[in-house]
């Protein structure tokens, strides 16, 4: 995304501090200090600031600045060091112009880590001087307000976030993040920035199927609640709330509008941009999440994850030969990120039935959690071998695949579900229908747990309806017709998708033959190619009104999305 060097000096990349700390104890310092001056500065509306996946991938470049400046289209670099020595604190920082390599601004901190605060501050705001801007009085003050007067509770909000953004969202680092984030809390307990950033570390354990128990959920809420009660006008809690959305909770007109009203708080906010897009998105109004997407993926241009959630918005709207182009753009910013991969091949499969993209890809995969949302590669591998009607390929898988249950994105698999999809292709329908009767055990099992799961919902629903267990086939389609992701989802939720399955499963012709033409009409992931290759559509194959639905559709593109 380079731009040219006459970018103004108002657009900024903050790169990542280097950590000059010996004890690994304190080198979180570095780069929580870091995402807060970014945060900060985003708040300056004269400014344009990089976001941090944009400049993250600089930690360890050895590329000029000059390069960098191009790369990022920015008129100024920050650059800096920290180094905690016990309770001494030393930042060196420069603003450099990248063009010319004139250093426009630089100075020594010496304080201690308890005047973090106000060395950031201080920062911001000598930045801000430098590069020739004004501030607001609401964005001076908003500089120099501590979000905290207990300067504890603000170094562990920091050490939080050196936690919450590790890559990959691993279990251990969430779980020290939302402790870092109590303990703050527990030392002042109006501190809104913790409430938020804890109500964030919710989100994540949840959507990530950590923990998808309506407690997680519950607290999600509340603290993104408190937030907001604290700071009404605090963005971060804005996008906490945004986020609950992820977890069952509507989304309407007001929450939008108090989101967007937030972005005037913090103009220079990607991931607040983000979060309008994917409201916007839930709410059907996709012309408002291009537009956010638009400011987002400006501010923060190498963000593989904005680029990858744009191209999964414009599957939905059937814009195939768009989304193959996005993902692309994802796969070059980042191409050891798994999930571009296989929506890109997703594409193909969607628009022209071609399958060999995918085949392809896999063949070049260990078997991962992709991110995303996205089921783990082996399951994707499964689901072909099962199209493919290889039994044999898919009882070798299970020697293979780790885990005995995945609950990835919005989708449910489990080991017994593997092992009875292979047997019924083996034509063993005693050992199929054990694994079934196994599987609805271990389902049920886990619906105790989590009640309002849809994943588990929907998979239990198609289960019952391959036992023959007509009425609670029908339950889970009554309890999916009430669910959020049915009545108010409007960017392609799976809930329709498995409704429509479950109806087929028990003989429901003409109701299915009425959900999967909304289907292919409307905005889904459903195309003629899928009803063609997933042999889960077999039981209404053989109705001519679904022969009439496949030259209906032939073009996939031709649906209602935009």
């Amino acid at each position: 995304d380079g731009v040219n060097a006459a970018a103004p000096p108002t657009a900024i990349a903050v790169l990542p501090f280097r950590n000059l700390t010996d004890d690994t104890a304190q080198a979180w310092f570095a780069a929580g200090l870091h995402e807060e001056l970014l945060a900060q500065l985003a708040k300056v509306s004269a400014l344009r600031v990089i976001g941090s996946a944009s400049v993250s991938g600089y930690k360890e470049t050895t590329k000029s600045l000059h390069q960098i400046g191009e790369e990022l289209g920015v008129g100024n670099v920050v650059q800096g060091s920290v180094q905690v020595n016990g309770r001494r604190l030393r930042i060196i920082v420069q603003l450099v112009d990248p063009t010319t390599g004139t250093e426009r601004w630089a100075d020594t901190y010496d304080r201690t880590v308890g005047d973090a605060f106000a060395v950031q501050s201080d920062i911001a705001g000598r930045i801000v001087s430098a590069v020739g801007v004004t501030l607001s009085q609401a964005e001076a003050g908003g500089l120099s307000t501590a979000p905290t007067t207990n300067a504890e509770a603000y170094l562990l909000y920091l050490q939080g976030l050196e936690y919450a953004n590790r890559a990959g969202d691993q279990r251990e680092d969430l779980a020290i993040a939302q402790r870092l984030y109590e303990r703050a809390l527990q030392l002042d307990s109006t501190f809104a920035l913790a409430h938020a950033a804890l109500s964030t570390v919710h989100a994540r354990i949840f959507s990530r199927r950590l923990d998808a128990t309506p407690a997680r959920a519950e607290l999600q809420l509340r603290e993104a609640r408190a937030a907001l009660r604290l700071a009404p006008d605090l963005p971060e809690a804005h996008v906490a709330m945004a986020l609950t959305y992820c977890c069952g909770r509507s989304s309407d007109r007001q929450e939008l509008e108090a989101l967007i009203a937030a972005t005037r708080y913090s103009p220079h906010d990607a991931s607040l941009w983000g979060a309008v897009a994917v409201v916007q998105a839930r709410l059907g109004n996709w012309d408002g999440a291009d537009r956010a997407f638009d400011r987002a993926r400006q501010l923060d241009p190498r963000n593989a994850d904005l680029w990858q959630a744009h191209g999964n918005r414009l599957h939905c709207r059937r814009r195939y030969p768009e989304a193959i182009e996005t993902y692309r753009r994802a796969m070059l910013l980042a191409p050891d990120y798994v999930q571009p991969h296989i929506a890109l091949a997703w594409s193909y499969i969607l628009w022209k039935g071609q399958t060999d993209t995918l085949r392809a890809v896999l063949r070049s995969l260990p078997d991962v959690e992709p991110g995303g949302g996205a089921p783990r590669v082996g399951l994707e591998q499964a689901l072909l071998w099962t199209w493919d009607g290889q039994a044999d390929s898919l009882v070798a898988l299970l020697r293979t695949i780790r885990g005995d249950t995945w609950t990835s994105g919005e989708g449910f698999d489990s080991r017994l579900l593997l092992a009875a999809s292979a047997y019924s292709l083996a034509g063993d329908s005693l050992a199929a229908r054990a694994a079934f009767d196994s599987a609805a055990t271990q389902l049920d099992s886990a619906l105790r747990v989590r009640p309002g799961d849809a994943s588990l919902h929907m998979t239990r629903g198609s289960v019952m309806a391959t036992l023959g267990r007509r009425a609670e086939a029908m339950r889970e389609v009554r309890w999916l017709e009430q669910s959020e992701g049915y009545r108010n989802n409007h960017s392609c939720p799976s809930e329709p998708e498995a409704r429509a399955l479950i109806l087929a499963g028990i003989g429901e012709a003409d109701s299915a033959y009425a959900a999967v033409d909304r289907l292919l009409a409307g905005r889904s992931r459903v195309t003629v190619h899928t009803l063609r290759l997933d042999p889960v559509w077999k039981p209404i194959r053989s109705d001519p009104r679904f022969r009439t639905l496949l030259v209906k559709y032939a073009d996939p593109t031709s649906g209602t999305g935009r």
